[in-house]
């Protein structure tokens, strides 16, 4: 395991909503760049797919379920499943994260996300400084 002080936080990569998004395509792009950046600087991938109720786009273990094609759980990332809308409740992401020394989380998600506002608190009340990076695709 190694030890970084940043990770890299994807919070909307599954298939159902990047490919239902009008701007999927530019996203998918824009963040799966910033994973090759974040890798090649040593930092710890966190990839969140949530849990989907049944009948629904993002069903757990539907195709809308996977992640985005663009996508991909590497050797040393962290994978995690998590139900909405907090990437840390009933998880063992803020464990595993203070397991790899993680003191920043730099999180790509669609904005206004309800995950994002309560990963983002969760992760702060963890102790994690937390910065939201932009989505110029949807600028």
């Amino acid at each position: 395991m190694s030890l970084t002080p940043t990770a890299l936080v994807l919070l909307h990569v599954q298939r159902w909503r990047l490919e239902g998004h009008p701007h999927g395509r530019e996203l998918a792009r824009e963040w799966s760049h910033a994973v090759d950046e974040a890798r090649a600087a040593g930092q710890l991938i966190v990839l969140v797919q949530w849990n989907g109720e049944a009948d629904t786009p993002g069903e757990t273990f539907g195709k809308g379920w996977t992640l985005h094609p663009d996508f991909r759980v590497e050797a040393g990332d962290l994978p995690v499943r998590a139900d909405l809308p907090d990437a840390f409740t009933h998880t063992d992401l803020s464990a595993e994260l203070h397991a790899h020394a993680v003191r920043e989380l730099m999180v790509l998600a669609l904005p206004d996300a309800p995950e994002l506002t309560a990963t983002a608190r969760s992760a702060e009340a963890a102790g994690f400084a937390v910065r939201v990076l932009d989505a110029p695709a949807l600028a």
